[in-house]
């Protein structure tokens, strides 16, 4: 029983290795396969990223000596001595062309022309006669190449104008480098290619390093030009090439060749498989002697390498190892490449985490600061704008449409910016609704200018979810190294810039050091303004002023109510100071004197011989534009002078006394009557008043509220119209608000009334039913 349990523990281990041996010799040949068919492809795409970065290589190198004739010439060009001697070619052609020898000799140029405006010769090179030089097409920045008595050139052209900045040309400057000395052997050894540079479509070799293979022009028209590798079989060799684009000759296209020998191509790859069968067979032996050492534990140790990398990627550290044999290698093969897989998604992960918005997308504070960092370290002497910006109303879209849509609101502004900012600069969302953008300063480029641009990005309207949206925003710059030398001093200008714009109400601000603190205020509706006008969100409500000895209604004032869709009423002093500021207060202004004339016409047409009394502001009464629009309207609605009121206050004229006495003066010799509203709150002195030529004063209400209980108010109003019958001037009071008021403005000579003891301000139609009611009843009605 032993010698048969030993028989057949001793068979088992035999079929083992035999079983064993065959299947590592299945693996053995399959890996070769598979890994000389990798090995060949991998040896393949590197010696084609090889090609295409020599290509580059090349490239550069001509483009470099494309852009050194360029920088030489356009030197050339602005030499004013150079220019004398052009304009003066056809008198002395002799120092025109010894200055070109000299500029030709620098550049290291080997054939030049100097051609007048319409392509005529002027001089040119001792081996350069006159020929057909197409001197625009070689000054655009491709590459262009020309052929001159049998030899092929890389040729530029600049313009030559007598007068800088002028769309006249004046001249052209040509020159020429041999394209044979652009090949040199330092491009062989830096590229390690042979390099030919062909015209396919005419067959001809232009130039090429010393070796190429294609020296024969019969050749050329074996040539692929598809991108990728190519292998050409020679009698003494294989050749494998590339063909890469190079400019063009006669709107042909010339191509750059850059070829090498297939056994010196794949060298790596051929010791690579050598290499790798000796190690094969080396580890079948290995595994052969140690496979008799094998039991039921054999997978064992490969189960737990697998668990090992499987555990690396998924974030675990993994101390040791366990050992393997030569039957783990394609299970260690697989299990390495998902670990290295796993690792490399989880650090995209972190690093974009760390360095991205988890919103837009587009970097954060951190990235945006060591973006600025390493700008400063890498170049200390650079000069930066750092322009910090936030959305205008930003709250206020939060909360009234919802944090989703204002979400939505961040992430198409971030896309825009970042479309933006691909040519411009560097950008982030520094939180919030705050965005920043860095860029260098450049003499083409001032803050203000920067600025404008940025804010650009925000002149469309934005449409989220069937919601359009007019975003404004408030942009602080901040200068390195002038305002700030470290990071955190650069950041916090730009902060204290940007605040206090919103202070100044401007769209922008450049760091000062006057800005030394931040500023809040709330957001603005002047972007809803703009399309209140248009969407006739805006209306005119008219409040009739009583002739107190007469007891008729002779005038109206116009006033101006805001129906917003959402927000509902928007009273006038929420806006009209905001609209002032801003200057949108002219447009507010023509669209309420358009609208009121436009009304006038109406009731004349109906009978109804009102005049109407408009409010214009400081702005508007410095506009000297505005008395020649007011006769405009005049004329096409057909209105007399002596119907408009102009209602304008005390402050407004003393903000700017001298040009708004100017445009007073204006309006009254057009025979429109002027009114000083809200008289008794401002600063105007008796001397002013008296220079006013002004028809009334209307007394602010708040000496008229409580005028019916308040004796101090009685006096003043008692003073106000004594001074106004001095000065012969009527007076209108405001505020009135019951009979006790009204009997004592009677009392006192005051000449009209105007407030709810009449009515409330009302739209046009309302307006007109309350004037029929009392002309039949008056005011006991």
């Amino acid at each position: 029983m032993s010698n048969g349990k030993t028989f057949l523990k001793t068979s088992l281990q035999m079929r083992m290795s035999f079983i064993f041996l065959l299947l590592l010799t299945i693996i053995v040949l399959v890996t070769l396969y598979f890994v000389q068919r990798a090995t060949y492809k991998h040896s393949s795409a590197q010696l084609l990223s090889h090609i295409q970065t020599s290509a580059s290589v090349v490239r550069d190198n001509l483009q470099n000596r494309a852009n050194a004739l360029d920088n030489g010439m356009n030197t050339l060009a602005k030499d004013f001595s150079i220019k004398q001697l052009i304009a003066t070619a056809e008198d002395d052609q002799h120092s025109l062309q010894s200055a070109m020898m000299n500029y030709q000799s620098r550049l290291g140029a080997d054939i030049y022309w100097v051609l007048g405006p319409d392509l005529s010769l002027l001089v040119s090179s001792s081996d350069a006669s006159h020929s057909s030089i197409n001197a625009p097409l070689f000054s655009t920045p491709e590459l262009h190449w020309y052929e001159y008595q049998g030899q092929y050139y890389l040729m530029r052209a600049t313009a030559v104008r007598f007068v800088e900045n002028s769309t006249q040309i004046n001249a052209w400057v040509v020159m020429g480098v041999k394209a044979k000395n652009l090949f040199s052997q330092h491009l062989v050894d830096l590229t390690n290619m042979q390099i030919s540079l062909i015209s396919v479509d005419k067959g001809l070799l232009l130039g090429a390093t010393q070796g190429t293979p294609f020296s024969d022009n019969a050749m050329l028209s074996k040539i692929a030009l598809a991108q990728g590798l190519h292998r050409l079989s020679l009698s003494s060799a294989n050749i494998i090439y590339s063909a890469v684009e190079m400019g063009a000759w006669n709107n042909t296209a010339v191509f750059a060749i850059l070829s090498t020998d297939e056994d010196d191509a794949f060298l790596s790859s051929q010791s690579l498989i050598g290499q790798l069968v000796f190690i094969l067979l080396a580890a079948a032996a290995l595994a052969l002697i140690g496979a008799t050492l094998l039991s039921r534990e054999v997978t064992k140790p490969l189960h737990q390498l697998i668990g090992a990398a499987r555990r690396m990627r998924a974030g675990e550290y993994v101390e040791t190892f366990p050992s393997a044999n030569t039957l783990e290698v394609e299970s260690l093969s697989s299990a390495f490449g998902e670990m290295q897989q796993g690792i490399k998604d989880r650090e995209e992960q972190i690093h974009h985490l760390a360095y991205f918005d988890e919103l837009t997308n587009i970097p954060n504070r951190i990235q945006f600061s060591n973006h600025i960092s390493d700008m400063i370290s890498q170049k200390p002497d650079c000069q930066l704008m750092v322009l910090m910006f936030d959305v205008d109303r930003f709250k206020d879209i939060n909360d009234t449409l919802g944090h989703d849509l204002g979400d939505e609101l961040l992430i198409a502004i971030a896309r825009r910016l970042h479309n933006y900012a691909h040519n411009s600069g560097f950008c982030a969302r520094l939180g919030g609704d705050e965005y920043a953008l860095v860029c260098h300063q450049t003499p083409d480029l001032s803050p203000e200018d920067a600025a404008y641009q940025l804010s650009q990005v925000f002149e469309q309207a934005f449409k989220i979810e069937n919601v359009v949206l007019d975003v404004d925003c408030s942009i602080g710059i901040a200068l390195y190294p002038q305002h700030a030398q470290s990071l955190q001093g650069l950041m916090q200008c730009a902060d204290i810039a940007m605040y206090s714009c919103k202070d100044q109400h401007n769209h922008f601000a450049l760091y000062s050091k006057a800005l030394n603190k931040h500023s809040v205020v709330r957001l603005s509706l002047m972007s809803e303004l703009k399309g209140a006008l248009a969407e006739g969100q805006l209306e005119l409500h008219y409040q009739p002023k009583l002739s107190i000895d007469k007891g008729e209604i002779e005038t109206l004032e116009c006033l101006i109510r805001w129906y917003h869709p959402v927000h509902g009423f928007v009273p006038p002093d929420d806006f009209i100071p905001l609209a002032e500021q801003t200057w949108a207060i002219r447009h507010v202004t023509q669209w309420a004197l358009r609208t009121a004339c436009q009304q006038l016409k109406n009731w004349r047409n109906d009978g109804y011989h009102f005049g109407v009394a408009v409010n214009i502001s400081a702005i508007d009464l410095v506009d000297m534009s505005l008395p020649s629009s007011i006769a405009e309207l005049l004329r096409e609605f057909d209105i007399p002078a002596s119907a408009l009121t102009m209602e304008v206050t005390e402050s407004a004229v003393m903000s700017d006394a001298k040009n708004a006495l100017k445009a007073l003066n204006t309006l009254r010799t057009m025979g429109i009557s002027l009114s000083i509203d809200d008289f008794g709150t401002g600063y105007s002195s008796m001397a002013q008043l008296k220079k006013m030529p002004v028809d009334e004063l209307k007394i602010d209400k708040a000496f008229v509220l409580d005028l019916a209980q308040n004796q101090e108010d009685r006096v003043m109003v008692k003073t106000l119209v004594s001074l106004a019958q001095n000065l012969g001037l009527t007076t209108v009071a405001e505020g009135v608000e019951d009979l006790a008021t009204l009997e004592f403005l009677r009392e006192v000579g005051c000449t009209k009334a105007q407030g709810y003891y009449l009515t409330k301000a009302l739209p046009a139609e309302a307006l007109t039913l309350w004037y029929e009611n009392f002309s039949r009843n008056g005011l006991a009605s």
